[in-house]
């Protein structure tokens, strides 16, 4: 049966509704978005499990294209939420859960699978164990959410990496892509924090940062075949994939419409207590699904409304990209300006130009087969424009006049190999955009696999399995290129020890030494990522200058990129440097952590000053809200029973007593912060209010 191909007019534009179960968490992240007061009983007011159900089923009667991510808090804690995947999973909707990781053991694996969990989305915010745990607020998280992804490989449940990116951790970006890879992840979302909740404490990355990894991430897409990488929360990651090339895919003007900012759009999320918000970082809620119908909030909010059809203002309302990308709404109303005003992470300059338009579908032309429209019916609607046109065009310049399903096949197969993207429903679909987007690569085949000998086995055997696909493709790719037949022990133990797999020029001796001082305490599996990342960058900087020779400077550079170095006036290092040893490295790396905060280039002693005054003053509020009105190393005591980061932590308890048993050492303590510092703080919290 001839037919052309018409959209379901009943279909829901929502693509993706995330539902915050709970407030609860096994983790004290920095940057999380949500009050977590109630980290250990959750509240009250939470949604039942029949509420829940209830909003799956409103949502599922008018649409079953909408994905719903479960997530919280950390959703593994509710003990309902196998059996709300499961009911979602009856109603036909696309569910998966968004979690940390911390608590993918087999068995959860396992249930959620039974349940009908279509993946999971697993939280990784550096390569170094160290650095992740501290912004998770755990020690040992790194090894348990490594210990989920391995788990998630074991049972064949797909799952994908989420990766916030701050000033301090940008450096890692290709490093990251590099380890999703190897992981096995279906997609690499890395999402840019905007400054709410427990994130207000965080320094946000700067929009010369902002830009410069979203170009990374549009560059590694376009050269990535085998997992989806995607910017979250960051709208330019369209203006700038238009400006790479303006006939992209990953853009509405090629008729894209899942990616930037879905907020209202086709996007929004619901609280733990049932309120209904365009996203997590615009926090007015919009009505509540406990006293109205969830499409009908959807339908009728004034500020989804505004979002859906935006009177963008300063110059977001003038620039040539505000119908591509439009800007984050939810930065300019974070530093108290309204939801329509100028985006102030972009560094864009609007040049004057026509608004680019996005696709706009033409008038059909041609019919499709009955196995056709099937075919592409089974594309989210978001995407359907972008096929439907692409099939047209490409059916029309083979001067045919029928869409059949051998011509989708075609394309599918230049853009993604002959295995083509996974289909919704198959045990090979991924989670989030995989699903949604139906765009997933298979895996690329490579030539017949190499044998190993008996060494090399052991070697590979031997390393963290998420890990050993991504070695072996690596090895035996080297084997092939250089003729071998084999992978022998002497080959992994050349590729081990070559810090240098890809380097471009000339390294001196001082600056080889000062990357391998760097990495020397780094695990394995971190340098293996972390080393190409450093030397790239490295590199980078060295091109930069204009030389053909990579010198000392160079490294340091890249390393304080790495790491979220600044500038130090001589007198404030001074000062830092004569500090103690149990606090040096915390004070230095806190002002940075503040300079980079307020924007400052460089550190001088009256801000070292001011940043330790401001955080005295916040650790008085702290002990305040402990009801303590006297300056007493009690309050630690009370915080280690409250704050479960500090619960069972020898750690902070050994860095706790060596301060106290400093402080106890001084003749006159009060000197260590001045007597007008410290009378301030004793009137602060004697204060009523």
């Amino acid at each position: 049966m001839n037919m052309p191909y018409t959209p379901n007019a009943g279909a829901s534009d929502l693509f993706l509704l995330a539902i915050n179960l709970t407030n609860r968490c096994n983790l004290a992240c920095a940057h999380c978005y949500m009050d977590a007061e109630t980290l250990k009983c959750g509240g009250e007011k939470e949604l039942k499990t029949e509420e829940v159900c209830g909003l799956l089923d409103d949502v599922a009667g008018r649409s079953t294209e909408t994905m719903v991510v479960l997530t919280g808090g950390e959703p593994l804690m509710r003990g309902d939420l196998e059996a709300l995947v499961a009911h979602g999973t009856k109603l036909g909707l696309s569910m998966v859960v968004g979690t940390n990781g911390v608590a993918l053991t087999d068995k959860r694996v396992q249930s959620l699978k039974a349940a009908g969990a279509m993946g999971a989305g697993i939280s990784v915010d550096s390569l170094d164990p160290a650095k992740h745990d501290a912004f998770r607020g755990l020690p040992g998280a790194w090894d348990k959410t490594l210990n989920g992804i391995e788990a998630c490989k074991r049972h064949d449940l797909p799952f994908q990496i989420h990766f916030s990116v701050t000033e301090s951790n940008a450096g890692e970006v290709p490093a990251m892509i590099d380890f999703a890879r190897a992981a096995g992840a279906r997609v690499l979302n890395v999402f840019f924090l905007v400054c709410t909740g427990r994130g207000e404490s965080m320094s946000d990355i700067s929009p010369i940062t902002y830009e410069r990894v979203l170009n990374q991430l549009v560059a590694a897409q376009e050269q990535s075949q085998g997992m989806l990488i995607r910017a979250r929360c960051a709208p330019h990651y369209k203006r700038i994939a238009y400006q790479r090339d303006p006939g992209s895919t990953l853009t509405r003007a090629a008729g894209y419409e899942g990616g930037g900012c879905l907020a209202g759009i086709h996007y929004c999320r619901i609280t733990p207590e049932g309120g209904v918000t365009a996203c997590p970082y615009i926090p007015d809620e919009e009505g509540s699904i406990r006293d109205q119908k969830f499409w009908d909030i959807w339908n009728q909010s004034p500020t989804f409304q505004s979002l859906r059809n935006p009177k963008l203002q300063g110059k977001c309302g003038s620039c040539e990209f505000q119908k591509l990308c439009g800007g984050c709404r939810a930065r300019p109303l974070a530093m108290g300006d309204s939801l329509m005003d100028t985006d102030p992470w972009c560094i864009h300059i609007p040049d004057g130009s026509a608004v680019i338009e996005p696709l706009v579908e033409q008038p059909k032309k041609l019919v499709w087969n009955e196995e056709a429209e099937k075919r592409l019916s089974r594309v989210p609607s978001f995407l359907r424009k972008m096929v439907k046109s692409r099939a047209e065009s490409y059916v029309h310049e083979l001067g045919m006049h029928e869409v059949t399903e051998e011509h989708l096949a075609t394309l599918s197969a230049k853009r993604f190999g002959n295995g083509g993207p996974p289909r919704p429903g198959s045990q090979s679909s991924g989670v989030e955009e995989t699903i949604q987007h139906n765009a997933q690569a298979a895996k690329p085949v490579s030539g017949d696999a190499l044998p190993w000998s008996e060494q090399a086995r052991e070697r590979l055997a031997a390393m963290p399995s998420f890990l050993q696909e991504g070695v072996r493709a690596v090895a035996e790719d080297v084997a092939r290129s250089e003729g071998r037949l084999e992978v022998n022990i002497k080959l992994l133990d050349r590729l081990e020890s070559e810090s240098q797999p890809g380097r471009n020029l000339p390294w001196t001796d001082e600056s080889d030494q000062m990357i391998a001082e760097f990495l020397a305490d780094k695990a394995p599996q971190v340098r293996m990522f972390v080393a190409p990342a450093l030397e790239s960058a490295s590199e980078h900087f060295a091109k930069k200058r204009r030389a053909t020779t990579v010198e000392r400077a160079d490294v340091e550079e890249a390393i304080a990129q790495l790491t979220g170095g600044v500038e130090w006036d001589e007198d404030a290092l001074a000062r830092v440097l004569s500090a103690p040893d149990f606090n040096r490295a915390g004070i230095k790396k806190a002002a940075e952590f503040n300079a980079r905060k307020e924007g400052l280039a460089r550190i001088t002693s009256s801000d070292l000053t001011r940043f330790r005054n401001s955080a005295m003053m916040r650790a008085v509020q702290r002990m305040k809200g402990f009801g303590m009105q006297e300056l007493s190393f009690d309050a630690y005591e009370i915080a280690r029973d409250r704050v479960p980061r500090l619960k069972d932590n020898p750690e902070a308890d050994k860095r706790f007593d060596t301060i106290r048993n400093f402080v106890a050492a001084r003749e006159n303590p009060g000197d260590l912060l001045g007597q007008d510092l410290l009378e301030k703080m004793k009137a602060q919290l004697k204060a009523s209010k």
